[in-house]
C-alpha cells in the first residue's frame, strides 16, 4: 500500500515538473506614446485577456501603469485583446511553443490560419486611439448652408430676377427690338399672350374644324332659299 502511495505521489510530482516546465510566462506592456509625443496614462482596471479554444487568462496592468504579465500559459495559439474604457487597442495573435513565442498582428473576421505582420516579443500594444461613445452635434456652419443645392438655385433665380432687366435696359433699343421680333416669329401669339387667349373657343374650333365652315355655308344656303321663295 505505501508503495503505491509513493508511486502516486510521484506520478503527481512528475504532472506538475511537465506542466511547470512546458508553461511559459508571458511578458508585455502598453505602449504610452502616441504619434505627437504626448504621454498616455492606463486606468488600473485596463484588463488584458489571453483566449484560446481551450484555455483562458486574464490579468491587469501593473503598478507602473503600462507592463503585465501572464504567469503559466500553456503552450498553444491565443488571441489577445485589452478592454478598456479609456482606449482602443490592436488584437494580437500570440503562439506559445516549446521554444519560443511568436507573436503577429491580426484582425477580427480574418481566417485563424491567415498569420499578419509579425510583431516584436516582449508584446507591444500601442493604441489606435482614444475610445469614442458619444457623438457631439455639431454647430451652425455657413458653409454648408451655401453648399445646399436649393439654396444655390434660389440665388441664381434671384440674381437673375435683378440682374435680367439691368441687362435689357443697358441694350441698345434697335437691337432689342431685332430680339423681340424674333421672339415673336418663334413663339405663336397665342403663347406670346397667354392672358388674352381663349382656350375655350380655340378648343371649341379645333375640335368642330372643317366641319363647322361647311354647316356656315349650308346654313347660308338655306337663308338664301328662304329669302327667295318669300
Amino acid at each position: 500500500m505505501l508503495r503505491w502511495n509513493i508511486i502516486v505521489a510521484a506520478l503527481f510530482i512528475l504532472v506538475i515538473l511537465v506542466q511547470t516546465v512546458s508553461a511559459h510566462s508571458l511578458r508585455g506592456f502598453l505602449d504610452s506614446t502616441v504619434s505627437n509625443g504626448r504621454l498616455l496614462t492606463f486606468s488600473p482596471s485596463t484588463e488584458v485577456v489571453l483566449r484560446s479554444a481551450e484555455a483562458k487568462y486574464k490579468t491587469y496592468v501593473r503598478a507602473d501603469g503600462t507592463s503585465f504579465v501572464f504567469l503559466n500559459v500553456t503552450a498553444g495559439s491565443y488571441a489577445l485583446s485589452v478592454n478598456s474604457a479609456e482606449h482602443v487597442f490592436p488584437t494580437l495573435r500570440v503562439d506559445v511553443a516549446t521554444a519560443d513565442v511568436e507573436v503577429f498582428l491580426t484582425h477580427p473576421g480574418n481566417e485563424w490560419s491567415f498569420k499578419g505582420p509579425r510583431q516584436p516579443y516582449p508584446i507591444e500594444l500601442r493604441p489606435f486611439g482614444p475610445a469614442v461613445y458619444y457623438q457631439y452635434r455639431e454647430g451652425f456652419n455657413v458653409l454648408k448652408l451655401f453648399k445646399n443645392p436649393m439654396l444655390m438655385i434660389s440665388l441664381l433665380t434671384l440674381g437673375m430676377v435683378f440682374v435680367l432687366p439691368k441687362i435689357m435696359d443697358s441694350m441698345d433699343p434697335e437691337q432689342l427690338k431685332e430680339i423681340q421680333q424674333e421672339q415673336a416669329k418663334s413663339v405663336p401669339s397665342a403663347l406670346a399672350n397667354p392672358m388674352n387667349f381663349d382656350v375655350a373657343s380655340y378648343l371649341a374650333g379645333k375640335a368642330s374644324g372643317p366641319s363647322s365652315g361647311s354647316s356656315a355655308s349650308h346654313s347660308k344656303a338655306a337663308g338664301s332659299a328662304r329669302s327667295r321663295k318669300s
